[in-house]
C-alpha cells in the first residue's frame, strides 16, 4: 500500500463506548486512518460494500453480527483483513469466528499496543493472535491422547481410513512433516492426502477441517 494512501478501517461493535475507545487509540498518534462505524449487521453490510475497507475490526457477536451474512459479504471483498477484538472466550465460538478469514485475534483485555501491532500485521498479510487465543487453539496438544472415536459411515464423505487418520492428526495441531514422520510417509504424500481431503469435503482452510473433525467426533 502506498504510504500516501489513507487506510480505511471499519469499527464494528454493538457498544458505542467500545468503538469510541478503539477510535481514540487509533487516532491518538495521527495515523492515516479513515474510520467508519457499525453497531450491527444491518449497519455494517452497506458500509462494507460502499467503503471497501482495508481492515474490519470486529467484535464477533452473532447476536448483533449475523455470521452467514458477514461471510457472504466479506467473500466479495477479499482484500479486507479482519481483526477480531472480542470478549468471547469459548473455543467453539472462536473457531466459528475464524471462518471469516481472520488475520488477527485479540481479546478486550489485550493491551492497547496490540491493536497497532495487529493492524500492522494485517496490512502486511501476516497473522497476529494474542497469547490467550493461541493457548485456546493449542490446548488439545497439551492433553494426553484419547482413544479414537468411531466415525459413522455417512459422515466420512468417501474418505479412506488413511485420510481419516490424517484429519485426526491435522486437527490435533500437527504439521505435515510431523504427520509424515509419524506415518512413515513423505511430506509430499501428506500434502497430496490433505489436498484430496479438502476436495472431498469441499473445505477451504485448516480451520474448517478442524471444525469438521470436532463436529464429527474425530478428535
Amino acid at each position: 500500500m502506498n504510504k500516501a494512501e489513507k487506510i480505511r478501517i471499519i469499527l464494528a461493535d454493538a457498544q458505542p463506548v467500545f468503538r469510541e475507545g478503539i477510535k481514540s487509540i487509533l487516532t491518538s498518534k495521527g495515523n492515516p486512518y479513515i474510520i467508519r462505524e457499525a453497531g450491527n449487521t444491518r449497519e455494517l453490510s452497506p458500509v462494507l460494500i460502499s467503503f471497501k475497507p482495508d481492515i474490519l475490526i470486529l467484535d464477533y457477536n452473532p447476536t448483533f453480527f449475523e455470521h452467514a451474512q458477514l461471510h457472504s459479504i466479506l467473500s466479495l471483498i477479499p482484500s479486507c483483513k479482519v481483526i477480531i477484538i472480542s470478549s468471547q472466550k469459548k473455543k467453539r465460538h472462536i473457531l466459528r469466528s475464524l471462518e471469516l478469514n481472520v488475520h488477527c485475534y485479540l481479546t478486550k483485555e489485550s493491551p492497547k499496543t496490540d491493536i497497532q501491532k495487529a493492524i500492522g500485521a494485517a496490512l502486511h498479510g501476516e497473522k497476529f493472535f494474542c497469547t490467550f487465543i493461541v493457548d485456546i487453539l493449542l490446548e488439545d496438544r497439551k492433553r494426553p491422547p484419547e482413544p479414537a472415536a468411531v466415525i459413522p459411515p455417512d459422515l466420512t464423505n468417501g474418505l479412506t481410513g488413511r485420510e481419516i487418520e490424517i484429519i485426526r492428526l491435522v486437527a490435533s495441531g500437527k504439521a505435515n512433516k510431523e504427520i509424515a514422520d509419524e506415518l512413515h510417509l513423505s511430506p509430499h504424500t501428506i500434502h497430496t492426502h490433505r489436498r484430496n481431503i479438502m476436495k472431498k469435503l469441499q473445505l477451504h482452510s485448516a480451520v474448517e477441517l478442524y471444525s469438521f473433525a470436532v463436529k464429527n467426533g474425530m478428535i
